[in-house]
């Protein structure tokens, strides 16, 4: 007779159910039950040396020197909350960001300034956005033919 049939048989259906269903669960490689699941980490990880990112301050973009612009043009973009260096993830132009393949290349200055590079657009209006840990803000400028 196995185990279980020997534990329904010498008590209540309902009774023994109850039991099993709080039974600690041993599963081979992952030890058993909630508190004997190894750690993902520990000191020396990379999780002890991730930044800490404010994600409750939303930047805001205050100006942008020059506009109107030309592709290949060096802008400087003044803010608020842009974070620190490790938090400040991109800057990017169009309604597409980054999806449209080319990487824009900036510079991050200070927790209000950063620097960028004015990728080969078409000429006409333009959002440019700059995102952080906090999320992002956008201005539109004026790019110019080359």
């Amino acid at each position: 007779m196995t185990k279980v049939t020997a534990i329904l048989t010498m008590c209540g259906l309902a009774l023994c159910l109850v039991a099993l269903a709080g039974a600690d669960v041993n599963i081979p490689g992952l030890g058993s039950g909630a508190y004997d699941v190894p750690s993902v980490g520990g000191p020396g990880d990379s999780v002890d040396k991730a930044p800490v990112c404010d994600n409750r301050t939303r930047p805001k973009i205050t100006k942008v020197t020059p506009d109107p612009v030309k592709p290949g043009d060096k802008i400087t973009i003044k803010g608020e909350n842009f974070g620190t260096k490790e938090c400040f993830h991109n800057v990017s132009f169009g309604t597409r960001g980054s999806d449209r393949g080319d990487k824009t290349s900036f510079k991050y200055i200070d927790e209000s300034t950063v620097e960028a590079t004015v990728p080969d657009l078409k000429p006409g209006l333009t959002p440019m956005n700059v995102v952080t840990g906090g999320g992002s803000s956008q201005s539109i400028l004026l790019i110019q033919a080359k």
